[in-house]
Parts: C-alpha cells; structure tokens; sequence
C-alpha cells in the first residue's frame, strides 16, 4: 500500500512538473532539456493528463474515502495556485499575505497530502494524522521559500537554472516582495520597470536587482522565513515516538533549508 500510493504522489508531482513546464514554456527542467522542449507542447500536456488520471485509478482500489479525499482536495488546491500564479505575474502589488496563499496551495497542499497519506495508510490516530499533516504543510513552505530564495543566489551548475529565472518568468517571489516594501521611490520605480520588462532581462538590470537584495537582505529574509517553517515542521512531529523514522523526518526538515540545490 505504502509504495503504491508513493507511486500516486509521485504521478501526480510528475504531472504538475510537466504542465508547469508548457505554463511557463521552459527549456530547462532540473538541468536538462524540459519535456515540452524535446517533444512539444501536446506530448507533455497529453502525458501529464495520464498521469493524473493513472493516479486516480490506482487510488480507486481502497476502500478508504479519506485516501481520495485527501489527494483530490490538495490536487483542487494545487490548480488553483497555478491558477493564481498566473494571474499575479507581474504584480508588482502582490503582499506577502497573497504570495503564502500561492505557495500553500501550489507547493504545500501536495506535500502535506502525502504525509496525512502515510498516516492514514498506517491507521494511526487523528492526532498523529493532522501532526504529520502539519510537518508537510510546514517543510513545503519551507522548500519553495528556499527554492524562491536559490532563483537569486544560488549556484547554477547545482540549481540546473539560471539566476534570475523567476524575474524573467513574471514571477514575484518573496525576495523581491521583501525588496519592493523597503526600497526607496526612485530604486522601486526602476524596478518595477524592470520587472514589466523582464522577459528581455538585460544583465545590467539582473545586477542591479541582485545587488539591492545583497544591500537590503532580502534573500537572507526569505531564508530565515524559511527556516521557521522548519522549525514549525520540526515542532509538529512532537507527538511521535523516539524512532529512526522521526529521526528522518527531522533531518529532512533540516536538510530542506541548507540545501543549494
């Protein structure tokens, strides 16, 4: 059952990776040639409308309503921060408040649907449900925060993506939230120009944007936001029992943080 219904997040992840990629029309997907790029636009959607379909099918065995109702709510959550992410492209009047509801939805809901998953799967107690529920939620706010922050000062040959990638997307992340609320008139106005402009990113305006969130931190903020959901993750996994198992998951909240990659 466990390795089953790994498959099913995993089809479902897979599926959201290749229709993000024909969204955004990419040509690189963690380092090399994206789907979309190598065989079309049509394949990668076709493909991924299978994989979502085979995730259902493969769910509709068990006899547990909650195993369904727990995938499709954070499949439903999931379309609707890509939904929301485009709408917010180039917003420059985006709040932070607005950007966390996007990353819940887009990248939070399906982590923390596969921990409630194990949970159920392993007929353990509510209480445990809705702490593993929580560590999810929690370390996937922590892992886009840290991937937002990586778009900006991260190391290409390890990220697979260029600085900046999010720029040129449209995409306001937190960094440059961060640095738009604290900048003065005259840098703001400038950025934001930069930002409508952004598909043809000149490397003098990407240095200007990276070198004002060198001088104003905004990266390090993001990477600090980062590290309290981790510790709120960290937090959640309280009514466990001492195992190599908790050991895991306390590493990985860790690890989420210090990666650079």
């Amino acid at each position: 059952k466990a390795i089953k219904h790994s498959c099913v997040v995993e089809c479902i992840h897979t599926a959201t990776l290749l229709h993000d990629d024909v969204v955004d029309d990419a040509d690189v997907r963690r380092g090399n040639p994206s789907a979309n790029s190598k065989w079309g636009n049509e394949a990668s959607v076709l493909v991924g409308d299978f994989l979502f379909a085979k995730s259902f099918e493969l769910m509709s065995s068990e006899e547990d309503i909650r195993i369904m109702k727990t995938m499709s709510e954070a499949c439903t959550l999931l379309s609707e921060g890509e939904v929301l992410q485009l709408i917010n492209l180039y917003n420059t009047d985006v709040t932070e408040e607005e950007y966390l509801k996007v990353v819940f939805r887009k990248t939070a809901a399906l982590i923390a649907a596969s921990c409630k998953l194990g949970a159920i799967l392993s007929d353990s107690s509510d209480q445990i449900i809705e702490s593993l529920n929580s560590y999810g939620k929690n370390i996937g706010f922590s892992f886009q925060l840290i991937d937002d922050a990586l778009d900006y000062m991260g190391d290409e040959n390890k990220t697979g993506k260029k600085i900046g990638n999010d720029l040129t997307d449209g995409n306001i992340t937190l960094p440059l939230l961060n640095l738009l609320s604290r900048i003065d008139e005259t840098r703001k106005n400038r950025l934001k120009k930069i930002i409508l402009e952004s598909e043809e990113l000149h490397e003098e305006n990407l240095n200007f944007v990276v070198g004002l969130m060198e001088e104003y931190e905004s990266v390090s903020y993001t990477r600090n936001l980062a590290k309290k959901y981790a510790e709120k993750a960290k937090s959640s996994l309280s009514v466990l029992k001492e195992s190599k198992h908790l050991e895991s998951l306390t590493y990985l909240a860790d690890f989420i943080v210090d990666r650079n990659f």
